[in-house]
């Protein structure tokens, strides 16, 4: 198999090479970058997908048989997916709490029902009628996983849909919640 001569002089460490590469393959790592999942972070997904692409680089091996173009591609898409599921563990350790088990056993609707002193009437009925805002049964499968501690699994059950079903209405519940809480 022929492979760009730039590819091994750009693991050698000639930053021509390097620079001729990443102009090349530039188009992947912005499409990679801009997946639908990855947009709320997209600067830092196409970050993570240039650092992919350079480890890649580095670590190609030509005598295994795979194209380049392939191997730099399941890297990056691989690296972004690995990305974006640890940010996604952030983002519910941020927003909910109990999720990660880091509040000391005081649920997130506890924390709703007894906000801090700090917290405005206004905010309090914010976040009230926001909750209320949502359908019927984002409401039941928010009330099942974070009041009564359901795991996905069960909650879908007691509603009578799949577990992906449950994943993908609580997402659609959390996303309109901070639609509605940050305007």
């Amino acid at each position: 198999m022929i492979t760009d001569p730039r590819i091994e002089a750009a693991a050698q460490g000639d930053a021509a090479a390097m620079s001729s590469l990443f102009a090349s393959y530039e188009g992947l790592l912005q499409k990679a970058a801009r997946q639908r999942h990855l947009l709320p972070v997209q600067e830092d997904a196409l970050a993570e997908a240039r650092l992919s692409f350079l480890a890649a680089v580095h670590s190609y091996d030509a005598a295994r048989g795979v194209p380049f173009a392939g191997y730099a591609k399941a890297k990056v898409y691989g690296d972004l997916r690995t990305f974006f599921k640890r940010s996604r563990r952030q983002w519910q350790r941020e927003v909910f709490p109990t999720a990660a088990g880091d509040t000391n056993g005081v649920s997130f609707w506890d924390t709703l029902a007894a906000p801090s002193p700090s917290a405005s009437l206004d905010d309090i009925y914010a976040v009230a009628d926001a909750i209320l805002s949502l359908p019927d049964r984002q409401q039941q499968l928010l009330h099942l996983l974070y009041e009564k501690e359901y795991t996905q699994k069960a909650a879908a059950a007691e509603l009578g849909i799949t577990q992906q079903a449950a994943a993908a209405m609580k997402n659609r519940a959390i996303k309109k919640l901070k639609e509605l809480l940050t305007r």
